[in-house]
């Protein structure tokens, strides 16, 4: 048996995690997803992938206690009866301080919980397990997985305060998605013979395109997919494109996704007197990105870095989407993103913020339709090598070195 621990299952950006729990039945793995939130099927993009697996059957769904007062007290009266719950319920209460049942609640879930292989997606998800394995109500063999964000959410005090023993003892890998987040897991603390770098794999039966051709004077069709926050920097793009379009280009770029920064990336197409060559889409499921993909020329990744956290993008797999359906890719020598291309050959990676760079470089493959072929080939090509199968197999062979 193998346990998958997350924060919040399904979630819809959260492809790669899917394909990682689907590769898994599909090489015969039993599997047991525990998730602090279940949000049922229904929230993934990939609602018929968990159905066709039955996902949702390996789901050991967070325990509930009902608002009926007389419901309630028969509940936790079936809980206690227990033993295994009642041996540890002080003890945990007593390391919770908490006078609520969400404890209880805790002991209920993971009660069945045996010795095994805990695939932990998302550092920030070790909770209850921590907890759980300090009483010695579980005893689990964790491979944790960062994948951006969790690198930044604790300084290495505070990481070592709450983790530092847990890792010692029951954490025996660590995987990160780029050399980028490597070197943010290793300020941490984490002892850097745990760490393994796993690109995030994409699923290439479904990323599947043509190489594209360019055709002179035709109207250009630009395309970034991602949330809109200052991070994801499509501020840069925009003012790219109004270079451009300067220049006496035809071009159109489009924006799938939404977030706070929506309001001044308009703004900001507004004040360039560009908004009838930029489009807002909102956000997309995975099928109507592809057909937007299809349908674009180039894929344009221009992720810096948030002013206040300094966070940068961890790893960039849309990018190798992109490249997967044909479309070279352009984005800034930033975070994760310079390892999910070849330099000069599937992509370019410029300064970071160099608005200037960035639409110097969408100049020279539009002008130019033998490089722009040849690039959108390679990247078809390229993108091979991030196929699930064989980035989630490292996992696997993770999970058999433990079990």
């Amino acid at each position: 048996m193998t346990y998958f621990k997350l924060k919040s299952f399904p979630q819809v950006s959260e492809t790669f995690i899917v394909s990682n729990l689907v590769y898994a039945k599909q090489k015969g793995i039993s599997i047991k997803i525990f998730a602090n939130r279940y949000l049922g099927v229904d929230h993934s993009s990939q609602q018929q992938l968990l159905k066709d697996y039955n996902i949702q059957d390996d789901v050991v769904k967070p325990y509930h206690f009902s608002s009926n007062q007389l419901v309630k007290f028969f509940q936790v009266i079936s809980a206690l009866s227990s033993f295994k719950v009642f041996r540890y319920c002080y003890s945990y209460y007593k390391l919770k301080r908490k006078k609520n049942l969400q404890p209880l609640a805790d002991l209920c879930q993971y009660k069945h919980f045996k010795t095994g292989v805990v695939h932990v997606h998302f550092n920030n998800a070790l909770e209850p397990l921590v907890s759980l394995a300090k009483i010695g109500y579980i005893n689990p063999k964790c491979i944790i997985t960062f994948h951006g964000y969790d690198a930044f959410s604790e300084n290495r005090n505070s990481f070592q305060k709450k983790y530092g023993k847990f890792y010692k003892k029951h954490v025996f890998a660590v995987t990160v998605n780029s050399n980028y987040l490597k070197d943010e897991v290793l300020k941490l603390g984490v002892d850097p013979s745990k760490i393994r770098v796993i690109p995030i794999g994409i699923d290439t039966s479904i990323f599947k395109g043509q190489p594209k051709q360019r055709l002179q004077n035709n109207r250009i069709k630009l395309l970034t997919v991602g949330r809109l926050v200052q991070l994801k920097g499509q501020v840069y793009s925009i003012r790219a494109v109004s270079k451009l379009i300067q220049k006496g280009y035809n071009v159109e770029y489009y924006i799938i996704g939404h977030g706070n920064y929506q309001k001044t990336l308009k703004a900001e197409a507004k004040q360039l007197d560009i908004t009838k060559h930029v489009f807002f889409e909102g956000s997309k499921q995975q099928d109507t990105i592809i057909d937007y993909m299809h349908k674009s020329d180039l894929f344009l990744m221009p992720s810096t870095y948030d002013d206040i956290t300094k966070r940068r993008e961890a790893f960039g797999l849309v990018s190798v989407e992109a490249q997967a359906m044909g479309l070279p890719v352009i984005g800034f020598n930033s975070g994760g993103f310079p390892d999910t291309i070849q330099e000069g050959k599937t992509g370019f990676a410029v300064k970071d913020r160099d608005h200037i760079a960035l639409a110097e470089k969408i100049e020279e493959l539009i002008s130019n339709p033998s490089l722009y072929q040849d690039m959108s080939k390679a990247a078809i090509s390229h993108a091979q090598s991030f196929d699930f199968k064989q980035t989630t197999q490292q996992y696997i062979d993770l999970y058999g070195k433990f079990i």
